[in-house]
């Protein structure tokens, strides 16, 4: 006889684990599926904001580094700011999933790793073995390649390309950067991530709008203006996807990267996908519910696309409107305003 579930949430990253451990005070059955042994093995810069930390509270342990000076790049010039409090924070994604299924332990959910879902029906899903579940909700936070998204039909038509290596270093990295060329990257830039005894170093692009390989080779150009080595390090490709469609479909739902929750203009994606994952599994509790941080998520993310809209409309002109923007980020009140989007 198949064994019911009243939730089940397939994938464990970020947004899934979130959206559990929000269940695992509940009087609902919760089955949460990772296809992988582990938890959180997936390439991305790694940085979280201080609104994210509202969340999900992380102990200093699991931090890497807190981040104090931010700069910005152009071509000619930069703007920075240094803060006494930390408003940014770098993670292993690694470390924040094994934490995040830690918050698991002692609750009710159940979490079965090694447990890939190969088919979806109308009340149950099949796993590889040939193993099927039943359920009255299914929650999708497969990430890029969800199969649920793809149950519902939904391709994925916005999505970017990112690269990036993991370079060793021999002390801390003293600041995180953003660095802006339109010439190389387009409408996107390159980052400096600090990891303790690493930085991740990267770009993304959205292959639709522009040649992933020239965006490539342009990053490498100007991680040779930078002199920075990668060594030995292995450049790494990724995708991620930025196309929203809803996140409520009947008696299905998709959150994080699945639902399409990253932004398409700066790639972030883990506040995105720890407020879905809170949000929908409160609204499966509560169908009354008024998912407000979810509405803020989709604001800032709309913002965002309207920043990237408008470097792209700009054309040939692009290069001197981030020139503009710098000179406008050494303005104290728009590093407040700037500030104010990464804390609230």
């Amino acid at each position: 006889m198949m064994e019911e579930f009243d939730v089940i949430i397939v994938g464990g990253g970020p947004a899934g684990l979130q959206c559990a451990r929000e269940f695992s005070g509940s009087a609902l059955r919760v089955l949460l599926l990772e296809k992988q042994e582990g938890f959180g093995d997936k390439l991305c810069g790694g940085g979280l904001t201080t609104k994210a930390l509202d969340v999900l509270p992380l102990p200093d342990h699991i931090i890497e580094q807190k981040i104090l000076r931010t700069f910005i790049h152009s071509r000619r010039r930069k703007a920075g700011t240094v803060t006494s409090v930390p408003a940014l924070f770098t993670v292993d994604r690694r470390v924040l999933g094994a934490y995040q299924r830690s918050l698991l332990d002692g609750t009710a959910v159940e979490v079965r790793t090694n447990s890939q879902v190969v088919e979806i029906r109308d009340k149950s899903v099949v796993l590889k073995d040939g193993t099927a579940y039943g359920f009255s909700y299914l929650v999708g936070a497969d990430g890029y390649s969800s199969m649920v998204r793809r149950h519902l039909g939904l391709k994925v038509k916005k999505k970017l390309i990112g690269f990036q290596y993991s370079i060793p270093v021999k002390q801390e990295y003293p600041a995180l950067e953003i660095n802006m060329d339109a010439r190389r990257f387009s409408v996107w830039y390159a980052w400096i991530f600090p990891h303790g005894d690493t930085i991740a170093v990267g770009c993304c692009c959205d292959p639709r709008k522009a040649d992933p390989q020239k965006i490539k080779a342009g990053f490498h150009d100007w991680l040779n203006d930078r002199k920075i080595d990668p060594g030995d390090a292995r450049l790494e490709s990724y995708p991620i996807a930025y196309d929203y469609r809803g996140v409520k479909f009947d008696n299905t739902f998709l959150v994080g990267e699945a639902a399409g929750l990253a932004s398409g203009f700066t790639g972030e994606g883990v506040y995105q996908s720890l407020v879905s994952g809170q949000e929908v599994a409160r609204m499966i509790l509560d169908p009354m519910h008024k998912a407000d941080k979810l509405d803020q998520v989709l604001k800032y993310n709309r913002i965002l696309e309207r920043v990237m809209a408008l470097f792209r409309w700009a054309g040939p002109l692009r290069g001197a409107l981030q020139e503009f923007l710098v000179i406008l980020m050494n303005k104290e009140w728009l590093r407040k305003k700037v500030n104010a989007q990464f804390s609230r």
